[in-house]
């Protein structure tokens, strides 16, 4: 069984590293450590000028969602916590939330909400669910994007 905490930072070719995480099963992709993701974000994530945050925005080729109605668009690290950008959209609302890591990431399915007037003002909840497969998949677009932004010119070269 393959740790991908270790993996990710080995020194292995990066198409080697790129082939190890599409071939990773879900149990294998669940076994994260905060660490590692707070390393991701460290090495590859852009620095947000004068402070201490970083984001880390995943290509659009490569984001993964929940197949139905939204899709996450990177990790934002802000005052040492991680969040998760997650956009998401409806009939009438289009819009980006950021959800606390720990929650996203936690065993068992995902369920968000989103509270927004309808056209005529009225109330309305909007619903957005991430099961154990959906947020695996997110994990696994993570750690392509860090592979593939962190050795870019190398990878480059291979093609």
């Amino acid at each position: 069984m393959t740790n991908i905490n270790i993996e990710i930072f080995k020194r292995t070719a990066p198409v080697k590293k790129i082939e190890i995480i599409k071939n990773l099963t879900q149990d294998e992709l669940s076994r994260l450590s905060e660490e590692t993701i707070l390393r991701i974000v460290k090495e590859t994530g852009r620095r947000i000028r004068g402070t201490r945050d970083y984001e880390f925005y995943v290509n659009p080729d490569r984001r993964k969602g929940n197949n139905w109605n939204s899709v996450v668009e990177g990790i934002w690290l802000y005052k040492g916590k991680l969040s998760v950008m997650v956009y998401v959209q409806f009939d009438n609302t289009d819009t980006s939330l950021i959800v606390p890591f720990q929650y996203f990431f936690k065993k068992g399915d995902f369920k968000g909400t989103i509270k927004r007037d309808d056209r005529y003002g009225n109330p309305q909840t909007y619903y957005y669910v991430y099961d154990e497969k959906d947020k695996t998949e997110v994990l696994r677009s993570f750690y392509l994007e860090y592979v593939n932004t962190k050795y870019k010119s190398k990878l480059n070269t291979n093609n």
